[in-house]
C-alpha cells in the first residue's frame, strides 16, 4: 500500500477501504471466549438450518473407527480388540491405580486405628509413636516406588490425558487427616 492509499488519522474509513486497514486485538482471545464465539457460530449456523440434510442424518454412529486414531495402529487395535486384549499401557495402568488406591486405604485405616489406640494408651504411647513413625517410613518407600512406576508408565502413554500425577507423602497423609507428615508422632 502507498503513502497516497493510506487513510489519514483525520479522515474517515469508508466501507470501500475497511479490509485495507489492519485490525489489531489488544491481546489474544482465552479459552472461554474461544468457546463463547464457538458456540455462537454453532447455534447461528444451527438457527439458519445448516445442519439439517447432513448425509447419515437418523442414523446411528459409526464408532468401529476412531477419527483420531493412526492409520499405523488401526490394524493393531482391531486385532486387539477382537482377541479380547488391550493395549499393555492400559492393563498396567488399571494395576498401578488400584495399588494406589490399596495404599490409600490401607494408610486410613492405619490412621484410625493409630488414633483409636492412642485414647485408649497410657504407657504405650511411646511404642505407638515409633509403630506410627514404621508406617509413614514404609510408606514413603512405597510411594517411591509407586512414582517410579508412574513415571515409567507415563513416558509410554500415546494420550497424555491418562498421565498419573505422582504421589506425594505429606498430601496422602492429609488426605487421611494426619497432621504430621515429617515423621513425627501425632500422638
Amino acid at each position: 500500500m502507498s503513502e497516497q492509499d493510506k487513510p489519514r488519522a483525520t479522515e474517515k474509513v469508508s466501507s470501500s477501504n475497511v479490509e485495507n486497514v489492519p485490525r489489531r486485538r489488544a491481546r489474544p482471545r482465552g479459552l472461554n471466549e474461544w468457546q463463547d464465539l464457538i458456540t455462537e457460530q454453532l447455534e447461528e449456523a444451527a438457527a439458519k438450518g445448516a445442519f439439517e440434510n447432513l448425509p447419515g442424518k437418523g442414523q446411528p454412529l459409526r464408532l468401529d473407527r476412531f477419527p483420531n486414531e493412526p492409520d499405523d495402529m488401526r490394524m493393531a487395535n482391531k486385532l486387539l480388540k477382537d482377541n479380547g486384549l488391550t493395549p499393555s499401557w492400559i492393563g498396567d495402568r488399571k494395576a498401578l491405580l488400584a495399588e494406589i488406591e490399596l495404599l490409600r486405604t490401607e494408610m486410613k485405616r492405619r490412621w484410625e486405628l493409630t488414633c483409636a489406640d492412642a485414647e485408649a494408651a497410657g504407657s504405650e504411647r511411646d511404642a505407638l509413636a515409633r509403630s506410627w513413625r514404621r508406617s509413614v517410613a514404609d510408606w514413603e518407600a512405597r510411594i517411591g516406588e509407586l512414582n517410579r512406576r508412574i513415571v515409567s508408565l507415563n513416558i509410554s502413554l500415546p494420550v497424555w490425558r491418562m498421565e498419573l500425577h505422582r504421589l506425594r507423602l505429606d498430601e496422602e497423609l492429609e488426605r487421611i487427616g494426619a497432621p504430621n507428615g515429617d515423621g513425627e508422632s501425632p500422638l
